[in-house]
């Protein structure tokens, strides 16, 4: 008969060989043991009339460019505060033509309305809808109200190309639906996916959530109507796209450094088609607006990602992953840029468009790439 210190002897063993299964697999997707080498597609260079952050972008098969700038969560650090006060950093969303790259960006007019307040307006992830026929676009924003309390919130806005501004036409929000948002997919003029990319808002839920690899977060749905779960069991899933064809849908769990490839249902439900490994931890993923091919930002370094997510001075690398597309599937990676934080510091989103790579960041630069590499 085994007595009670045998049990208790077992029971610590446990734990030990659980804690030491977690920690291994903490550091392998932080990356701590982890070593690249610098390099780049050709010259590039700061793109200027921006400030810093430039989280996340669409481009469209014109070559015009929606950016989003002013990424913070509500839980932020004060390191973080100060980062937005001493540059002044607030939430814009610019516009970029990679036909005119030298001429950098136009800051978007946004106006406050009755129900919108311009100066409390903080994106993150962004989705444009084109009318084909009209020939209008309608602009869906991932919003992260500073105020406390206030739950995220997906904005619309249709676009005045004359006048060069956003206005305002709806506030979608959720308190059951949202948790802590990151990107959204529109697909239509009022229905679209999202991603929750947390579930506990800020400090000590979400690091919780890293260090026990939690799957409590998913990709919800909007029918116009109703929200409703269409994936789940996914490590933070961060970044959404939609093929050109719109038969598929990109996602990309960061903790799970990979990119998930659905079949969307004409009931706009999602099957699971492929699960491509990255080895590296996606941010945002862009559909190429002509091969239909993908490009993702990443941080190479996730314990570095940390560090700068808390303060925005520290310095973390930035990487651009180049993913082949056939019939909707991934066939294959190619690594294009790579650097150590000084040129563009936690890169987010990329895209190459006539030859030209994009590139945003978190809270630094955004940076465009003459590409002379094969792609």
């Amino acid at each position: 008969m085994w007595n009670t210190g045998t049990y208790v002897k077992i029971v610590m063993v446990g734990v030990i060989a659980v804690l030491s299964i977690l920690t291994g697999r903490i550091i392998i997707t932080l990356g701590v043991f982890s070593h690249y080498y610098q390099h780049y597609p050709g010259p590039c260079r700061r793109v200027e009339g921006i400030q810093p952050g430039s989280e996340n972008f669409q481009t469209l098969p014109n070559g015009l460019t929606f950016i989003t700038s002013g990424f913070r969560l509500q839980k932020m650090s004060s390191s973080v505060d100060k980062h937005f006060q001493e540059k002044n950093v607030k939430g814009r969303i610019y516009l970029f033509d990679f036909n005119k790259s030298e001429s950098g960006v136009k800051e978007l007019r946004i106006a406050s309305t009755a129900t919108f307040n311009a100066d409390n307006f903080y994106p993150h992830g962004i989705s444009v809808w084109e009318d084909k026929k009209s020939g209008r676009h309608t602009v869906f924003a991932v919003n992260h109200p500073k105020k406390e309390l206030i739950a995220d919130s997906i904005e619309k806005f249709e676009y005045d190309p004359e006048k060069q501004e956003l206005i305002h036409q709806q506030t979608y929000q959720s308190q059951e639906a949202m948790r802590v948002v990151n990107d959204v997919q529109a697909t239509g003029t009022n229905s679209f996916y999202f991603t929750n990319y947390q579930y506990f808002p800020g400090h000590p839920g979400d690091l919780m959530e890293i260090l026990f690899e939690l799957t409590w977060t998913n990709v919800v749905y909007f029918d116009g109507e109703t929200y409703r779960v269409v994936a789940g069991d996914m490590k933070s899933p961060n970044g959404i796209a939609m093929s050109n064809d719109h038969k598929y849908i990109y996602i990309a769990p960061c903790l799970g450094q990979e990119i998930r490839v659905f079949k969307r249902n004409t009931d706009n439900s999602l099957e699971l088609q492929q699960v491509f490994p990255l080895h590296t931890i996606p941010d945002n993923v862009a559909v190429d607006p002509v091969t239909g091919d993908l490009y993702t930002g990443c941080h190479p370094l996730g314990w570095k990602i940390l560090l700068h997510l808390a303060e925005p001075e520290k310095l973390s690398p930035s990487q651009v992953l180049h993913l082949h597309v056939k019939d909707g599937n991934i066939t294959s990676a190619q690594e294009l840029l790579y650097d150590d934080g000084s040129l563009i510091t936690a890169s987010t989103s990329a895209m190459v468009y006539n030859r030209k790579l994009l590139v945003g960041s978190v809270f630094h630069n955004l940076i465009i790439c003459d590409v002379h590499v094969p792609i």
